[in-house]
């Protein structure tokens, strides 16, 4: 039981975490350099919509094979992919400009 709340707690985490983490570079790059006050560029917001695909196919994947069952190779494995995201919705927001 103890490795069940282990496990939720390192996937529920690392969700909390990345999309704070991705909220804040979203948000970092829409505000433009640092000299200029006046550009916003919004394209780097796609880095959100492409976090929360992210996150269905962790919520898909976990809701398909019981978290109490999975291991901690895959938990680690799909938190990686999750991280793994946030510079591919940098990358598809960086074609727009």
């Amino acid at each position: 039981m103890v490795g069940f709340k282990l496990k939720s707690i390192l996937v529920m985490g690392n969700v909390t975490i990345s999309g704070f983490v991705a909220l804040f570079i979203a948000w970092f790059f829409a505000e433009g350099a640092l000299g200029e006050a006046d550009a916003l560029t919004p394209e780097f917001f796609l880095i959100l919509p492409i976090w929360a695909i992210g996150v269905l196919f962790l919520w898909r994947f976990f809701s398909k094979d019981k978290l109490a069952d999975s291991s901690y190779f895959k938990i680690f494995l799909s938190n990686f992919l999750l991280w793994l995201t946030i510079p591919i919705g940098f990358m598809l927001a960086h074609q727009f400009i």
